[in-house]
């Protein structure tokens, strides 16, 4: 079978003699009897069929897919047959390389498709020639390097070392990081990624090198296209991004992440046949898997920031001046100096505010004295201006009006990276404009006023100031729009986006209409003989501060009882810290204590527990999603507490405000937002137990609100349908019953 060629944006160009799914995944399909181990799964059907349908009708469809549905086969399947060029956008790189490593090519395969499939990654991911070869000169000069592949041999990948995920210190991003085995291992990269590009084979990784190297490597040698000479560079030709760029629009398959997408939200226009594709093909489906992730990694990414961060990149515009002997480089600097007192004196201002501290507050709570974080009107007028903060902002503007000025007097030297320059500047000059008239309601030209919120962030030794949109509802809405009118169709997917069996929030929080096409399609597993539910109205209250003390105390005994590997999940980093000193107080002597944030990084710490099969991991956010360990590495999962967002936290505070005060309903929030949101993180936290078939296991909500309050149904109504115990004792039962009857995996 070939692959069919999407060479047009009309109506005509659907694949009417498209395959039907079940012909390949059902009861008598072709998969049951060539692929070994594959099992009909009814709600794989269910949900292919459906996308297959929506393909056909270039709809948008909204599909929650339990885990253990086989969703990825269910929505790739259709999307080959169709012959569409395709777009795939998942929340992580995780998953992006699972997707063209593993799940791709089996269905290419499968299909008997000619593959044509690629990730494609943000400018930054990917090695620069000539960063690179200037490390080679720079190591040259120091030492004789030659590049010996008999040291290579002997280990088939990278460095333990090299996956480190933690971010070094500052003082380790120098060039003592980039050593002889580093530079053999980048040129061995560059020679597989050379030999890939010349045969035109799919799934090139054109030397992508944030996943293999740590940053202290990656920060020397990745591009940057605020310094990129593009066709001025000796190695134009042979560049990697722009080479992965230009195969992507030539490919039928691209896999994406969510950050990418809505980067290329404002580069490319794939609703136009005129508008040449720039970034990704002319695609006529995409697919959003992760999808409950959308809203939040939209709000981050289309905010604008003035901080810290700044600093670092006019220091890497003065170096590229440095080494351009055309340019007088002290002017430059004499400025670069000007600019970094001014933000210096902003930092200092906030930490002396903060006392040293870290904190987060309404942009207000410093432009006003009199501004009130308590209150819950957004609509509040304050006229006490904070007169040194004021003057701190006005000199900032001052200094980066008059940088940009600078700069655009002498764009002859290098017109356009001195153009880049000065669009950086011009934007956060913008930015600071649009934080300081926020709260201007009398300015009909004010387009943020009630949309966004701005933000103060201070850390130890940094600081940013943001303006962010309190939802992406409008602009992704008339995305949804457009893809419609345009024949384009739409899949969103993901194991958690209905709320007590219902979209409404995550129709709202994407712009989609009400009327749209949402399928449920339940887990494959039996939950009700798998895993069991222990709830207890009698858990310490979640404003109790030993509450974590007296959980450990209390479930000592069950932890005691499992054989199997044990996650606590916390909400907090603070109650994180608790657990582990409380954990390794009373079972330290029994059980491997992993916590995050020590000296293992997540992903280390994740393969020595799975590897031990009795340890007990500690971990926050970065453990409720994402996670995989099946078998009896992991039996037991307890949630401290349900993870209501902290209504300090600015930004969720205004977007609860001006949705009560749009209501004009007092505490509407609460129900339309801070629960739903808290259901969905609840539901990724669960998700980590069952992962298999054969997996058994409990899990421990120790919260008494899910028991005691009203709308701690709709917690428990959306989770999946486990045996749920109220008496410690009997869940103590169920976990032995479980044991002895040998069926927990790995038994």
């Amino acid at each position: 079978m070939s692959f069919a060629e999407d060479n047009n944006d009309t109506e005509d160009y659907i694949n009417p003699s498209m395959q039907d799914v079940e012909s390949f995944i059902g009861d008598n399909g072709s998969f049951k009897s060539s692929v070994e181990g594959f099992r009909v799964r009814p709600g794989q059907i269910k949900m292919a069929k459906n996308w297959q349908q929506s393909l056909r009708n270039s709809e948008l469809i909204v599909c929650e897919a339990g885990t253990g549905t086989g969703k990825t086969f269910a929505y790739l399947i259709p999307a080959l047959l169709s012959g569409k060029t395709v777009v795939i956008s998942t929340a992580s790189k995780a998953l992006q390389d699972q997707l063209v490593e593993k799940d791709l090519p089996a269905v290419f395969s499968l299909l008997k498709l000619t593959p044509s499939f690629m990730a494609l990654k943000g400018f930054s991911n990917y090695l620069c020639l000539k960063k690179y070869h200037e490390e080679c000169s720079r190591f040259l000069n120091k030492t004789a390097l030659k590049f010996d592949e008999s040291n290579l041999e002997k280990r088939d990948g990278v460095d333990e070392g090299m996956l480190d995920e933690n971010k070094p210190s500052e003082e380790s991003l120098n060039e003592n990081a980039i050593t002889e085995e580093v530079l053999a291992k980048l040129e061995l990269l560059i020679q597989n990624a050379n030999f890939q590009i010349e045969k035109d084979l799919p799934n090139i990784d054109f030397v992508e090198v944030n996943s293999k190297f740590p940053s202290a490597v990656t920060r020397r040698v990745t591009c940057a296209p605020e310094w990129c000479s593009k066709k001025r560079c000796p190695y134009a030709d042979e560049c990697f991004p722009y080479l992965a760029r230009e195969k992507a629009i030539r490919t039928k398959v691209v896999v994406i992440n969510h950050s990418l997408f809505f980067a290329d939200m404002f580069i490319d226009d794939p609703f136009s046949a005129l508008s040449p594709a720039i970034l990704l093909p002319k695609f006529r489906s995409i697919i959003f898997d992760e999808a409950h992730e959308l809203p939040a990694i939209g709000r981050e990414h289309m905010s604008e920031t003035i901080g810290s961060s700044d600093l670092d990149k006019l220091k890497e515009d003065l170096n590229y001046i440095r080494k351009n002997a055309a340019i007088p480089y002290r002017p430059f600097e004499d400025w670069f100096l000007r600019v970094r007192k001014v933000y210096s004196e902003i930092f200092s201002y906030l930490s002396t505010a903060e006392a040293g501290g870290s904190n987060k507050r309404n942009f207000l709570f410093y432009k006003y004295d009199d501004y009130d974080e308590n209150s819950r009107d957004p609509f509040v007028e304050y006229h006490q201006v904070n007169r040194d903060f004021r003057m701190l902002m006005v000199n900032l503007y001052k200094e980066l009006t008059e940088y940009k000025k600078f700069i655009l007097d002498n764009v002859d030297f290098d017109e356009e990276f001195f153009d880049k320059v000065a669009a950086f500047i011009k934007g956060k000059i913008e930015t600071l404009v649009s934080l300081m008239k926020l709260d201007d309601r009398q300015d009909p030209k004010n387009i943020y006023y009630g949309k966004y919120v701005g933000t103060v962030e201070v850390q130890r030794k940094t600081f940013k100031l943001s303006l962010t949109p309190l939802e992406i509802s409008g602009i992704f809405g008339s995305y949804l729009d457009n893809c419609y009118s345009s024949n384009i169709g739409v899949l969103m997917t993901s194991a958690t986006l209905a709320v007590n069996h219902r979209f409404d929030k995550f129709l709202n929080d994407i712009g989609a209409p009400a009327e749209t096409h949402t399928l449920e399609v339940e887990s494959s597993f039996d939950y009700s003989r798998q895993a069991g539910l222990y709830l207890d109205g009698s858990f310490p209250p979640h404003d109790d501060t030993d509450r974590i003390d007296k959980i450990v105390e209390l479930l000592e005994p069950v932890i005691n009882q499992v054989k199997g590997g044990v996650f606590f999940l916390t909400t907090s980093r603070d109650a994180l810290s608790k657990a582990t000193t409380a954990l390794r107080r009373k079972l330290g002597r029994k059980r491997k204590i992993f916590s995050q944030n020590e000296k293992l990084s997540n992903s280390d710490m994740l393969l020595k527990f799975k590897k031990d099969g009795h340890a007990i991991l500690v971990g926050t956010s970065s453990f409720w999603a994402g996670v995989d360990v099946p078998g009896q590495a992991l039996s037991l999962v307890i949630i401290d507490k349900l993870p209501f967002e902290n209504i300090s936290d600015p930004i969720f505070k205004a977007r609860c405000d001006f949705f009560d005060a749009r209501v004009q309903k007092r505490g509407a929030s609460f129900v339309k937002i801070s629960v739903p949101e808290a259901v969905i993180d609840l539901r990724q936290g669960v998700g980590r137990l069952i992962r298999h078939e054969k997996d058994v296991g409990g899990l421990i909500i120790c919260d008494p609100r899910i028991v005691n309050k009203g709308y701690g149904s709709q917690f428990i109504k959306s989770l999946p349908n486990m045996a749920i115990y109220n008496n410690l004792e009997d869940f103590k039962s169920f976990l032995k019953t479980l044991d002895e009857s040998g069926k927990i995996q790995g038994q």
